[in-house]
């Protein structure tokens, strides 16, 4: 019973988690040349309901 209990708070502690880090806002310039907002500083925010796929590479 405690083992449940200790699994239910983790899951619930982890989710407020990750949600309080997933929130914070950040803008982007789009680099992408054949996009339409190529250019312009975009968000996550700005693709709500679509598939958002977002990379942060690091050339040497």
């Amino acid at each position: 019973m405690n083992i449940r209990i200790f699994a239910i708070s983790a899951i619930l502690l982890s989710g407020l988690f990750s949600w309080g880090i997933a929130q914070d806002p950040f803008y982007l310039e789009d680099l992408n040349p054949s996009s339409e907002t190529y250019g312009q500083l975009v968000s996550p925010a700005d693709f709500l309901g679509d598939i958002c796929i977002v990379f942060f590479g690091h050339e040497s």
